[in-house]
């Protein structure tokens, strides 16, 4: 009746000051999420989920985290939890975005959401059906950084911006996964996010793969894996993602009157190098001007709740940042969006395209 409907309006005028979360899985990344949501303000992580007891009790004993799941469902359904990180391994990660989404919780997946766009296309329509925030954990795109850089293109100073490549390859986890899925992923989205205006994703031509070859190893899994793509308005991108040799792992943007680096680590950023370039042969430069940004202040790493001497620190460089990424999503849940604009759903489910088709490309 009436009163149900005053009610709900009365809620969602005040949002809850206090977001619950649930973990699910209990890798690396898990170990350095939990640290960023025990420092967020109003932020609580109510619950771990994992595949024994034994090991959702070490996770949540090591990081007090009351309640302890032996299966990632009793995680998902727990009535209180509003959000459901999915950390679990990658391959399950479509499934466990279903099961959160069924159970009405709020989403944040790590990468790499699907295997393809198709899978991740189920994934998000099934989060828009049910009115649910759903975010993929490209942490890249929530780095000041990387606001920046959009902002310098946007200002002209490099002139009209005409193309830019990647370089991602780390010698490890070769054979285990797809080096197109672990670090390809973060090519693909930094050449969207520079190559493309993020307001016209989804609407029109969008990028186009030109070409692709890759190295497969005997698992049969792709391990090296370079793209060339072709963006709207004559731009044009190229990247190098390997799991078995090494990269500098930087950016170039490249523009008709100078270029933008971005050094290690380009995909959770902190450095800019803008350089101006003009005169015959474009030969003069400017002396380069340098952003730096510093990671957040007030999250550091924690020590764990069951011995105060043992500190483990972050698994992952710049692991702090992923603060960007839980303050957004908790920004998000509280106003009652279902994407963020930082990263959202066309956008993502485009990136998921460009990976699927070079895959599909490298085949020929």
């Amino acid at each position: 009746g009436p009163a149900t409907i005053i009610l709900s309006t009365m809620s969602n005028d005040s949002p809850p000051s206090v977001v619950r979360w649930a973990i699910l899985g209990t890798g690396s990344i898990a170990n350095d999420m939990v640290q960023i949501l025990k420092q967020l303000p109003d932020t609580q992580v109510i619950a771990i989920g994992s595949r024994s007891a034994e090991s959702a009790k070490r996770f949540g004993e090591k990081w007090g985290i009351p309640r302890q799941y032996p299966t990632y469902e009793q995680a998902a359904s727990d009535p209180d939890v509003d959000v459901c990180y999915i950390a679990t391994p990658s391959l399950r990660h479509p499934q466990d975005c279903l099961l959160a989404i069924r159970n009405g919780k709020a989403v944040l997946c790590e990468k790499s959401m699907a295997p393809d766009d198709e899978t991740a296309k189920q994934v998000l329509d099934a989060a828009r059906a049910a009115n649910l925030l759903f975010v993929h954990g490209v942490w890249s795109r929530f780095f000041p950084a990387m606001q920046k850089i959009r902002e310098i293109i946007v200002s002209g100073e490099i002139g009209t911006v005409r193309s830019a490549r990647v370089s991602f390859c780390q010698n490890d986890g070769a054979g285990s996964c797809s080096a197109l899925l672990e670090t390809g992923i973060y090519c693909a989205q930094f050449l969207q996010w520079v190559l493309e205006d993020p307001k016209d994703c989804g609407n029109g031509a969008g990028p186009v793969v030109k070409g692709a070859c890759h190295t497969l190893h005997e698992s049969s899994k792709d391990e090296h894996v370079s793209a060339i793509i072709e963006f709207p308005d004559k731009k044009m991108g190229s990247f190098e993602c390997s799991l078995a040799h090494c990269s500098d792992r930087s950016a170039t943007i490249y523009g008709s009157g100078g270029t933008i680096e971005v050094p290690f680590p380009f995909w959770c950023p902190t450095k800019i190098k803008v350089t101006k370039m003009t005169g015959l042969g474009s030969q003069q430069w400017s002396e380069p001007q340098m952003h730096e940004f510093s990671l957040p202040e007030n999250i550091e790493s924690l020590p764990t709740e069951n011995n105060s001497e043992v500190i483990p620190g972050f698994n992952f460089v710049n692991g702090q940042g992923l603060a960007y990424e839980a303050a957004e999503v908790n920004r998000c849940f509280r106003e009652g969006l279902i994407e963020s604009p930082k990263f959202s759903s066309s956008q993502c489910l485009e990136v998921m395209r460009l990976i699927t088709e070079i895959g599909n490309y490298a085949e020929r």
